[in-house]
């Protein structure tokens, strides 16, 4: 079951950057950054009031926000829904013809994408872990 929106993921080229205008601006708080080698990325979860941004940027060309970064330069990524069971959620959805990839129920934050084409053409991220509490894994 979807218990509401998560965060939101932003691809950036400059995550520094955008926290301190994020934090100047907003007050925004960064609650946690964590590298990604396998995913070419660091990740900073930044808090605004109530809400959460994932802010990704890219630390080589071949992961999934430095392909973003290269192909759209940058902007909107996903939204990130948060879930009671993601395997569930995942096999509810496949039941009803959608497509899921990058399937990741190995980690202590259990996460799985919605592909685009099954999304109306926006990436859904499906996560277990609210993005305040999740840490470095």
């Amino acid at each position: 079951m979807i218990k509401g929106i998560n965060h939101v993921g932003i691809v950036v080229k400059n995550a520094d950057e955008v926290i301190g205008f994020l934090r100047d601006t907003f007050g925004a708080e960064e609650i946690n950054r964590v590298e990604f080698p396998e995913l070419q990325q660091v990740s900073c979860i930044v808090r605004i009031g109530s809400g959460c941004f994932e802010i990704m940027e890219p630390t080589g060309p071949d992961g999934a926000a430095g392909k973003f970064l290269e192909t759209k330069g940058g902007g909107l990524h996903h939204i990130s829904l948060l879930c009671d069971d993601v395997s569930a959620t995942c096999d509810e959805l496949e039941g009803k013809g959608l497509k899921i990839v990058g399937k990741m129920f190995d980690r202590p934050s259990k996460l799985a994408f919605l592909h685009p084409k099954s999304g109306k053409g926006i990436l859904y991220e499906l996560a277990e872990t609210p993005s305040a509490e999740v840490s470095k894994e």
